[in-house]
């Protein structure tokens, strides 16, 4: 009787052949492509209830009607008078449409009546600027702020919900034309605690 017994040089060349089919195989794998993730969708208040809603007529008529999903809102400290400027945005066809609402007269915390305010409109992606220029055109019947998070973890961030309507309207910066809220009421975010640091010249000549 005969056994059979795999000898070492046998062996070799077995191995060999295997490592290079798996060589070939691990070669022949699709590259595997890692899909990007959706970028979020924004949101104006954590807690759900940011809005805004606006009547324009002239140059851009529309009845605005913003929810929370789909709303970008900030708002901040002005550093040269120590008011805030409010902002909300929302991709409207190709572009952008911005609203700011600048309050001089707005403290901290405060509810407040019948405030003077400054407002600017930008469509961006087509290069159309509107403001009152000034915050004689404007007013805030009545402000509400409700402290986001409170003491003892106070963070100096309000809910401010206004409610205001404008006599005049926002003219455009550069070129002509006119835009006129003639109502309009939001619920958004300011942070006491930051600095709105923008300088650009729609906002210069705005005077916010």
């Amino acid at each position: 009787m005969y056994s059979h017994v795999r000898t070492p040089h046998l062996m070799v060349p077995c191995m060999l052949a295997s490592v290079l089919a798996c060589k070939v195989h691990a070669q022949a794998q699709p590259p595997v492509t890692q899909t990007p993730a959706p970028p979020a969708a924004q949101k104006c208040l954590p807690s759900g209830n940011g809005f805004l809603r606006a009547r324009l007529s002239g140059a851009l008529s529309t009845e605005l009607n913003w929810g929370n999903d789909g709303t970008e809102c900030t708002g901040a400290v002005r550093p040269t008078d120590g008011g805030i400027r409010m902002r909300f945005s929302r991709h409207d066809g190709a572009g952008k449409l911005v609203l700011v609402f600048g309050i001089s007269q707005l403290r901290e915390g405060k509810a407040a009546r019948n405030l003077p305010v400054n407002v600017t409109l930008i469509r961006e992606g087509a290069g159309e600027f509107f403001s009152t220029q000034g915050d004689d055109k404007c007013t805030l019947d009545s402000v509400t702020q409700d402290a986001i998070v409170g003491i003892p973890h106070r963070s100096r961030s309000y809910r401010v919900t206004a409610r205001g309507f404008c006599t005049e309207p926002a003219r455009a910066v550069r070129g002509k034309g006119a835009v006129l809220l003639s109502r309009f009421d939001y619920s958004g975010r300011v942070d006491f605690e930051s600095e709105d640091t923008q300088t650009d010249d729609i906002l210069t000549a705005g005077k916010q």
